[in-house]
């Protein structure tokens, strides 16, 4: 499992996000190691055209093969 944290600059709280399993993050065409890229699940998100952290991530939607490239 990987843990994912938040850690707030300003007081240095640590949030808990939640954990992933390394097997679910593997399963990703791009291996992206970023909580939000996650579903509860453990899918990653590169089939959800709605996942509009992709595109600010530089990636783009690519309708024939239904995920983000």
């Amino acid at each position: 499992m990987t843990r994912f944290d938040s850690i707030d600059p300003d007081t240095g709280r640590v949030t808990h996000l939640g954990e992933i399993a390394q097997n679910d993050m593997r399963k990703c065409p791009h291996f992206i190691m970023a909580f939000e890229h996650y579903r509860s699940d453990g899918t990653c998100r590169c089939n959800d055209p709605d996942h509009s952290e992709m595109e600010e991530w530089g990636y783009k939607w690519d309708a024939s093969l239904g995920r983000w490239i």
